[in-house]
């Protein structure tokens, strides 16, 4: 039988776990789940809307077949995008860049965009959610 540990933890924190509780889960079990996640699973592929710090509703999207690994874009932006190394070069399926669960407010518009602008390969696009105007590339 094991016993119950208690940890501290801070406000930052806390707000993730519980922003990334499902219905009927425990704060432990969040952890447990994403911590034993690969970065796959913590990737998502195709279009992901993010409301940023500045109240910017941006979409975002890769073109997986154009993203060769620079990682530009998770130098800029490592709270946005993930590259799986190990889903580079030629095969299929072959989707190296994901765009990560980012909670509302927590990333500001500048940074997304210019983290897209320095792909050299611009297979991330940025489009206004509410104007659907391309942003870039």
């Amino acid at each position: 039988m094991s016993e119950d540990k208690t940890i501290g933890i801070s406000n930052k924190a806390y707000d993730r776990l519980s922003w990334a509780k499902r219905e009927g889960e425990s704060l432990s079990d969040v952890i447990i789940r994403l911590t034993s996640t690969k970065l796959d699973g913590l990737q998502r592929r195709g279009e992901k809307e993010i409301l940023t710090s500045d109240e910017k509703r941006l979409v975002l999207s890769i073109d997986q077949g154009r993203c060769m690994g620079a990682e530009s874009c998770v130098a800029l932006a490592p709270l946005v995008f993930a590259l799986d190394d190990s889903n580079l070069g030629f095969g299929f399926p072959r989707e190296p860049l994901g765009i990560r669960d980012v909670m509302e407010r927590e990333v500001d518009s500048e940074s997304i965009i210019l983290a897209a602008i320095s792909c050299p390969y611009k297979a991330i696009f940025v489009k206004n959610a509410d104007t659907e105007e391309q942003i870039c590339p």
